[in-house]
């Protein structure tokens, strides 16, 4: 890639260049922003200025944000971004997203009443549905403790909800009403995964969902 001086970046509109080294960051072989300042010091002064003022830093990011919610093109290119940290940081952003469900569980309760409320009708509709779909899967030549191993998935999923603070569901490995599969409601099709990763998984045969 072609070291660019700061005339030739700011011609292309680009924000970086290459210029002196930095006594402090010789490393970096002299990356600066167009206006002149070592990148890696134009971070550590913003980031002593956020700790110093984090009040006035978090007024300034609520105003950044909403400006960016009435731009559609910032908020397609936020989602782009968001969902490829996602991806790259799955483990980190999972332990972020428990560690606020474990410090706001009345939020946590307040959204779920909400959504409760608001998509009554169409979960019951989906929880008809599934009930019959596993009814109809369900072969008749399972012995009684085939039944009682489904119970136990089951018992294991709330235990594991109230250990770890989210929710847990009982997945179908082969969908029970997949496009191109149909599995049987099983013990061995089934495995007890965190609820989040069973919605994502959705009616899709994956190797694994971890």
């Amino acid at each position: 890639m072609k070291r660019l001086n700061r005339q030739e970046a700011k011609q292309l509109g680009i924000n970086k260049c290459h210029g002196s080294v930095c006594a402090k960051h010789p490393e970096l072989e002299g990356f600066r922003w167009v206006s002149g300042a070592c990148v890696e010091c134009a971070r550590e002064h913003i980031r002593k200025g956020r700790k110093a003022n984090p009040e006035r830093t978090k007024e300034h990011q609520q105003k950044n944000n909403e400006k960016t919610k009435l731009n559609p093109v910032q908020v397609e290119k936020k989602r782009i971004r968001d969902a490829a940290y996602r991806k790259a940081n799955k483990e980190k952003v999972r332990a972020v997203q428990v560690a606020w469900n474990a410090r706001h569980p009345e939020k946590i309760a307040a959204h779920k009443q909400t959504a409760k409320g608001k998509y009554k009708v169409q979960k019951n509709v989906d929880t008809a549905m599934r009930r019959a779909s596993m009814k109809q899967r369900t072969p008749s030549w399972l012995t009684a403790d085939d039944h009682w191993m489904i119970e136990q998935a089951y018992e294991l999923a709330q235990i594991r909800a109230k250990m770890f603070g989210f929710d847990w569901h009982v997945d179908h490995i082969i969908p029970l009403q997949g496009k191109t599969v149909s599995g049987l409601h099983v013990p061995w099709n089934l495995q007890v995964i965190p609820g989040v990763l069973n919605i994502r998984k959705g009616n899709r045969l994956v190797e694994s969902v971890f």
